[in-house]
């Protein structure tokens, strides 16, 4: 009898972890065996990390966060698809938001940039669906030329699963999500605002391995949440440690999304107040999802922009770096600037 209900309960605890992720369990599976046979050495980035862009001294990125997030009817729907990508059946293509295709529009434009990809890339969960069906018909054309960060909608599936998956070698080695790219006199930390960014924390330890070693180096950096801006959110903690680590060491800039709209702050310290000489932060989380009201800044702020999808440029030079936030169908120029680094 005992045999009997533990069965059952076993069956019942299974239906409801696999009611509970949606139909996602099927695809965690798929992912955790995959992996088993998967390489586990870095063919893209070298022991440190690091990946060398090939660039001259002069180059340019696009960088958008907060991107793919299709219409799907309720969870009953999203268990339906997620069964049917586990199995390999067909669906029919969900219906994008508008400003993902705005965005797409504005990638095809410079279709030779580099692009970073600042998070929260495929809602609501980051599965392997989600990533297959939404992001990739649009975002995916640029894919081999994406470099991307994780955001916390990736982190609703387990250890970020889909993400990783999706990304494979390009998330950085091991499925940590942090590395860096250098190019010409730039490194660029990208970097996890997900997972433990304290003292002694493996990512903390690289941090400053890598920027120990690269002092001669202009430094930027991006991450999914923002550490500080006009619009303050909970679970930020590992997101002020990062920032707090790389304007410490003198970054120019760091690129956040998490927040739908563009934010510009006027340079800070390590403890984000305003500090001549310090890090600007750039909000760039309207690369698909779109706030439609105004928002009020505060004494970090140096504009915001709301209900424009779009994405950031920055073009680099040896010891600068312009940027303008495009936006719109046409692509138009909405705010434009010039940081430089010493």
């Amino acid at each position: 009898m005992f045999g009997k209900a533990g069965w059952y309960l076993g069956l019942v605890a299974a239906a409801i972890v696999f009611a509970a992720t949606e139909g996602a369990l099927l695809s965690m599976a798929a992912s955790t065996l995959g992996r088993f046979s998967s390489a586990k050495e870095s063919k893209i980035f070298d022991p440190d990390r690091v990946h060398k862009l090939t660039t001259s001294n002069t180059f340019s990125l696009l960088a958008a966060g907060d991107i793919a997030a299709c219409r799907v009817n309720g969870g009953i729907d999203r268990l339906n698809r997620n069964i049917r990508y586990a199995l390999g059946i067909e669906r029919p293509a969900p219906e994008p938001n508008q400003g993902m295709l705005v965005t797409t529009s504005i990638l095809n434009k410079f279709s030779d940039l580099p692009v970073l990809a600042l998070g929260d890339l495929a809602y609501k969960r980051g599965e392997p669906v989600s990533f297959s069906d939404c992001y990739d018909p649009y975002w995916g054309q640029a894919k081999q030329r994406t470099w991307p960060t994780p955001g916390n909608h990736e982190y609703q599936s387990i250890g970020a699963y889909g993400y990783f998956d999706y990304w494979a070698d390009r998330a950085g080695p091991d499925r940590n999500g942090y590395y860096a790219l250098q190019a010409g006199k730039w490194i660029i930390l990208s970097l996890n605002s997900e997972v433990d960014a304290s003292r002694g924390s493996q990512q903390a330890l690289w941090i400053d391995d890598l920027l120990s070693n690269n002092q001669d180096k202009c430094i930027g950096a991006f991450f999914h949440k923002p550490a500080f801006s006009a619009v303050e959110r909970s679970a930020s903690n590992n997101a002020r440690l990062l920032f707090s680590k790389v304007a410490d060491a003198g970054a120019i800039f760091v690129l956040n999304g998490h927040n739908h709209f563009f934010e510009r702050t006027v340079p800070l310290n390590g403890d984000g107040r305003p500090s001549r000489g310090g890090t600007t932060v750039f909000v760039a989380g309207a690369g698909g999802k779109v706030t439609n009201q105004a928002i009020p800044g505060n004494n970090r702020t140096a504009e915001i922009v709301t209900k424009v999808a779009g994405i950031l440029k920055l073009d680099f030079g040896e010891n600068a770096v312009d940027w303008s936030y495009v936006g719109g169908m046409d692509a138009d120029e909405v705010s434009r600037g010039h940081l430089t680094c010493s």
